[in-house]
């Protein structure tokens, strides 16, 4: 089935690649959004947060304990469902923490708070994880409106302690550069170009390539990227393109952003559009591919071609008529996951290596793929903007952060190159 593209995108775009058959004669069927059901998703894990929430804070209290309603209620409006994510997530690690240790759990002393910071280094979990568990500690003493020692002297003490002897420097995402001439001349790893050359020219291809071309661009977090909708893309006259950003993770007041879309990215969404018949609501969908292989024609079997003994089956002994290998694409309605999104960029990595794009083998290879992450286009373009001179000011503008000091932790190896030493002295030591 066809699909009309966006208005505007289609007029300046080469026609779609029809999607390739993966043998000789191959069917290719396309259902578009709403006209076949997708496997449903297993929603045992996708508790309620609130609900989650209430729940681990009445066993960490004690029963007949109860929240703050005001604290609690104002509290999770003023935060992202990632951030509620976290708190539970966190409590849950604190909660199994104490149910070794006997007694209340909340509120919690500075001696409770030591060990459980002990704990977690005896679990070697990073020191950035221990600092995020103990401010959704914090959160949780204030949503059951009581003083926390998180701030104590003693526990600062101990969180320092444990900095040092593990360091605190992050391990980050694996970038996904460009992979063109910005400032070096490209390797053979993992670009950006080269992902996009391993994408297929199926539909699931065409969708794989247009959200790996927008993410780059807009250097998007993976909730925005699956946030993003037909109707945030407003096609420009020279072929570029203005996405705009309700809500993100640094502005949950929706104040929203606009950020600019290259030509290539615009024509590879409106290919995505059309061969998923996307007109309207979240762009990047889930697609389910169902496969049959070619079969011969078969005349009807007799009683005399059954082996000794097998059990007669009229219905199977039918004739059957030839059957040719057939394909068939269904569109979704729900936007991609987190993990979704994930694997896409894992598997694509993967399609690279296995047609000798990158030049990664063995060890290489597998660090290499398990180094990427859904922050992976975010961290490249902040690498590729700092190779191409922008300074961390800007950067962090363009990339809606609230303080530079995050782009200048993406680009650390970059950033001297583009600073005010290096601008001076580029032009008086040659």
């Amino acid at each position: 089935m066809k699909a009309k593209s966006a208005p505007g995108m289609a007029a300046r775009a080469p026609r779609l690649p029809q999607p390739k058959a993966a043998v000789s004669g191959e069917i290719v069927t396309v259902l578009a959004p709403g006209e076949a059901r997708l496997p449903q998703r297993r929603s045992g894990a996708a508790q309620d947060r609130a609900t989650q929430l209430v729940a681990l804070l009445q066993a960490l209290t004690g029963e007949g304990a109860g929240l703050v309603e005001l604290n609690f209620t104002k509290s999770l409006e003023a935060r992202a469902p990632a951030s509620i994510k976290a708190i539970a997530v966190d409590l849950d690690c604190y909660a199994r923490f104490v149910a070794g240790q006997g007694g209340i759990g909340l509120p919690a002393s500075e001696a409770r708070l030591v060990a459980y910071i002990d704990d977690c280094e005896a679990r070697k979990l990073k020191p950035t994880t221990v600092s995020r568990r103990l401010s959704s500690l914090a959160v949780a003493h204030h949503l059951l409106g009581v003083p926390s020692c998180v701030g104590a002297g003693v526990v600062r003490d101990a969180l320092r302690g444990l900095r040092r002897r593990a360091g605190v420097r992050q391990r980050q995402a694996g970038p996904l550069r460009l992979g063109e001439a910005i400032g070096r001349t490209p390797d053979k790893g993992f670009t950006l170009s080269v992902l996009l050359e391993a994408c297929g020219g199926d539909v699931v291809g065409l969708r794989d390539a247009a959200l790996l071309s927008l993410g780059y661009d807009a250097g998007l977090r993976v909730s925005e990227l699956a946030a993003v909708a037909v109707e945030h893309i407003d096609p420009q006259e020279d072929g570029s393109g203005v996405l705009e950003l309700p809500r993100s993770k640094t502005d949950q007041e929706g104040q929203g952003a606009f950020v600019w879309l290259s030509p290539d990215t615009m024509r590879r969404l409106a290919w995505w559009q059309e061969a998923g018949s996307i007109r309207a609501g979240v762009l990047f969908r889930r697609v389910a591919v169902t496969r049959t292989k070619v079969r011969a024609a078969r005349r009807a079997l007799t009683i005399r071609d059954l082996a000794p003994n097998a059990q007669v089956d009229r219905e199977r002994m039918a004739a059957q008529p030839a059957r040719a290998a057939s394909v068939t694409y269904t569109i979704g309605e729900d936007t991609l996951t987190a993990a979704a999104v994930r694997l896409i960029i894992k598997r694509t990595a993967l399609a690279a290596a296995d047609q000798g794009l990158v030049t990664l083998m063995g060890a290489d290879l597998a660090d290499a793929v398990s180094a990427l992450s859904t922050h992976s286009l975010r961290v490249g373009l902040t690498q590729d903007l700092f190779a191409s001179g922008e300074d961390a000011g800007p950067i962090a503008q363009a990339l809606r952060w609230t303080s530079t000091a995050t782009a200048l932790r993406y680009g650390r190896k970059l950033a001297p190159s583009s600073n005010a030493a290096a601008r001076m002295l580029k032009g008086i030591r040659k």
